[in-house]
C-alpha cells in the first residue's frame, strides 16, 4: 500500500440509543479527493418510517442496509447537524465525546430533500 492512508466507509443510524442500525463499506477509501453521497429512501411518506440507506464514493454504491425506523419530525431539541465532528452527544459508541474530529478537508455539502417516492 506504500503508506496510503485508508478510511472505513460506515453509516450508523441511533434511534435514541435504543436501537442502531450500521451499514459498513465492504472495503475502504483510499486517501485523496473523493465524492462522498448518502442516499436515504423512505418506505412510506409517514413520519417514523424506516427505509433503505445507500452510501457512494464517486458514484459507486459502496454500502446498502436498511433503517428500520427513523425519528419522527425533529431530530433533537437540543443537538444540531455537525458536519466533518459530532459536538453533542456520540452518535457512535465507536468515538468519544470531543474527540472525533475529520481531520481531511470538506470542501462542500449539498443536502438535498427529495420528496418521498409514491
Amino acid at each position: 500500500m506504500g503508506g496510503l492512508l485508508l478510511t472505513p466507509i460506515t453509516h450508523e443510524y441511533n434511534y435514541f440509543g435504543l436501537e442502531r442500525s450500521n451499514i459498513d463499506a465492504t472495503k475502504a477509501m483510499m486517501a485523496g479527493h473523493h465524492v462522498v453521497k448518502y442516499d436515504f429512501t423512505i418506505d412510506e411518506a409517514k413520519a417514523g418510517s424506516g427505509g433503505t440507506a445507500q452510501l457512494f464514493v464517486d458514484d459507486e454504491k459502496v454500502a446498502e442496509g436498511k433503517i428500520s425506523k427513523t425519528i419522527p419530525y425533529m431530530i433533537s431539541l437540543d443537538e444540531g447537524i455537525n458536519v466533518g465532528a459530532d459536538h453533542e452527544t456520540p452518535v457512535s459508541d465507536d468515538y468519544k465525546e470531543d474527540d472525533n474530529k475529520f481531520t481531511g478537508k470538506i470542501q462542500k455539502v449539498t443536502i438535498e430533500n427529495l420528496p418521498a417516492k409514491k
